[in-house]
């Protein structure tokens, strides 16, 4: 009855949707495009492992476990929701996968994805609970694993007043991984079986960093000075490079010759960010226009996408964004797999029990403010001992939790349908 509810109400709502897909396109031309798969009205065709990804964090933490299917000979199907996330499969995989958006939980639309790809697992990262999706994914006969599951303080608040509702989509899983015990516990809370819950750890310590692409970068530092420490910003928002860039005077005043990096979270928010660089008279050159990239500047903003892991690694120091305004915080292990010293600002809530397990090796640094930070790396800089320390610890922390893509991987073969034959 509730979900006859819910689907209803959607159905209402798909106009509105539409639309705000428009208003988003006139910012990203992305949206606007391939709306059709959204409602499965392209050609699909037959898979083995479909694995949803909503967007572009949880496509880079999935990573080593669609390695580890494609090297099992196994079709792949790679579902993501947003433009940032399509281009980061398309980027790291290209054609060695198959990828559309996910329809909308429809379902008709529904009834024909999973009629077309006939898969024999579904796989779903992190916590996207689509009512729909998973009660047609059940019909079809295809097995669910709800994969480096997490729940963050947040939603777990909001998932607690609706338990009636998400209690039977839980319980159509046939395993539920969780990062942490916490995680774990939280989903059995919501309803699902305890049985099919287990802590696993974190997919993002098993991080491969084998793909990235040096030559490009190492370009770009022969051409800013090969000998400037370089202060990368990571997955900012809004008002985060504002707060960051009106202080910068600070950091200067120690290491005049710091160059910066910007990497804005969202595409859309590329230009934004650069105007802001103008408008406070930094010297700031696009990733995108080579040619402005020159000893002389100050800041480049990195207009570009699957990128980042390499200039984490031409970097001296990195602050992680989404946690100096109440986002969340993004991925810290990047930086770390790439031995930068991280820093964060205080909201790190969806990376809570990472960054717990990281303050007390003291592999990373948390600040309340961007003076506080900015103190925090001249200290580094003056001391490079204690940047090595902070590496060491950060690697150690590491190396202790890998292994997260191998465990999960034993699932997936013991609950894979059987096929007439391997490819």
């Amino acid at each position: 009855m509730l979900r006859s509810v819910y689907t209803f109400l959607l159905y209402l709502l798909t106009p509105f949707i539409l639309f705000r897909l428009y208003w988003k396109g006139r910012r990203l031309k992305e949206y606007r495009c391939r709306i059709a798969e959204r409602f499965s009205l392209t050609p699909m065709q037959p898979t083995d492992v479909w694995l949803h990804a909503v967007s572009l964090g949880e496509v880079v933490a999935a990573t080593p476990l669609i390695e580890a299917l494609l090297a099992k000979r196994w079709r792949v199907l790679i579902t993501t929701m947003t433009p940032t996330g399509s281009q980061q499969v398309i980027a790291r995989f290209g054609a060695r996968v198959a990828h559309q958006y996910l329809p909308y939980d429809l379902p008709w639309a529904l009834r024909r994805f999973f009629r077309a790809i006939d898969a024999r697992l579904g796989i779903i990262m992190e916590t996207e609970l689509w009512p729909n999706l998973i009660e047609f994914a059940t019909r079809e006969k295809v097995p669910m694993i709800l994969m480096n599951a997490r729940i963050s303080d947040k939603a777990f608040s909001s998932y607690k007043r609706t338990r009636f509702f998400f209690k039977p989509v839980l319980s159509k899983f046939k395993a539920i991984l969780a990062q942490s015990e916490l995680d774990a516990a939280r989903f059995v809370k919501l309803g699902a079986a305890k049985r099919r819950v287990h802590a696993i750890g974190n997919m993002k310590f098993d991080l491969q960093i084998q793909s990235v692409s040096r030559i490009q970068v190492e370009t770009f530092k022969i051409k800013w000075g090969s000998e400037r420490p370089v202060f990368i910003v990571a997955s900012t928002h809004d008002d985060e490079e504002n707060q960051l860039l009106t202080r910068l005077k600070q950091l200067k005043s120690v290491i005049p010759n710091v160059l910066v990096i910007i990497a804005p979270r969202h595409p859309e928010r590329f230009k934004a960010v650069y105007d802001l660089c103008c408008q406070l008279g930094l010297n700031t050159a696009l990733r995108s226009e080579p040619e402005s990239i020159s000893n002389l500047i100050d800041v480049i903003v990195l207009d570009s996408l699957g990128e980042l892991l390499s200039f984490y690694e031409t970097s001296d120091y990195a602050f992680v964004g989404g946690s100096l305004v109440p986002v969340g915080g993004h991925n810290v292990l990047e930086p770390i797999a790439m031995q930068v010293p991280v820093f964060t600002g205080p909201f790190m809530m969806n990376s809570k029990a990472i960054c717990a397990e990281l303050l007390a090796a003291k592999a990373m640094q948390s600040f309340d403010n961007v003076d506080a930070l900015y103190a925090a790396i001249i200290r580094l800089h003056r001391n490079p001992s204690q940047r090595i320390e902070q590496i060491k610890n950060a690697n150690a922390v590491l190396a202790l939790n890998k292994g997260t893509v191998a465990r999960s991987m034993k699932v997936v073969v013991s609950l894979i349908k059987p096929a007439f034959q391997e490819l």
